[in-house]
């Protein structure tokens, strides 16, 4: 496809508008997408573990310094598509990884992520993040799909502090909404959705043998603050940092 076969259409992009989210779009095929699970299983996650390190030491940003992650990351299916909603100029300024281990190896910590919107976790200012969650496994009710509340973008959620959560220490409790209205997004490998800041979502725990892993990319623009911007390394996916307030560095090179 062309650049602009890629773009959104109006309805969709006005569609995102409404509920907060959009999607599914096909980022890579099963077969691509085989191939760079593989990859990042041997450069990243095995090593990783081997090293003993914990997992927030290698699950974030990898964009930064692995080439298969950033080449999945600005391919166009994404990007374009992105800009659709953003604009031209697109700020790659976070990525994290979303794993839930089998059950069989869950070791100290609950898979199941509490409902939030993601401005409660970052304040950028103006309030302008879009995210992705991408499936590099097949993402199931099963195993941990992702759930959305469509609508819930159009305002805030109180959340309260967990002090014993190991990694999602604040959630919204589920008696200020209807969770019966959530969306189940199953996700097969290389296929993808967008949702925004103030999306409020949740993720069951994983209690089947079937890993589920996602990536999330957090895309901005240029004039939005997310906090220390100028001490946090960014890539241009799209565009230019026409603002010059990010620390825009090379992608990575190749293996």
């Amino acid at each position: 496809m062309t650049t602009g076969q890629l773009a959104l259409t109006k309805d969709q992009v006005r569609l995102y508008h409404e509920q907060g989210w959009l999607g599914p779009y096909t980022l890579l095929s099963e077969e691509e997408m085989a191939v760079v699970r593989g990859r990042i299983d041997a450069e990243i996650l095995e090593v990783g573990k081997a090293q003993g390190l914990a997992e927030r030491d290698y699950f974030h940003n990898r964009h930064l310094d692995n080439r298969c992650v950033y080449e999945l990351l600005s391919h166009p299916n994404l990007v374009e598509r992105a800009a659709s909603l953003l604009g031209p100029h697109l700020v790659l300024w976070r990525t994290n990884f979303q794993i839930k281990a089998p059950l069989s190896e869950q070791e100290e910590w609950d898979t199941e992520v509490p409902w939030h919107q993601d401005c409660a976790y970052y304040q950028p200012s103006p309030n302008v993040i879009l995210s992705a969650w991408i499936a590099v496994d097949e993402t199931t009710k099963t195993n941990g799909c992702m759930q959305v509340l469509p609508g819930s973008h159009k305002r805030l959620y109180p959340h309260v502090e967990d002090p014993d959560a190991e990694m999602f220490s604040r959630g919204v409790d589920p008696r200020h909404f209807d969770a019966s209205e959530a969306v189940d997004l199953e996700l097969k490998p290389g296929e993808f959705i967008f949702f925004n800041e103030s999306t409020l979502h949740y993720s069951p725990p994983n209690r089947s043998e079937t890993r589920r892993f996602g990536i999330t990319p957090r895309l901005t623009v240029p004039f939005v603050d997310v906090g220390r911007r100028e001490e946090i390394d960014v890539l241009m996916v799209k565009g230019e940092d026409y603002m010059g307030f990010y620390n825009v560095v090379e992608p990575p090179g190749s293996f």
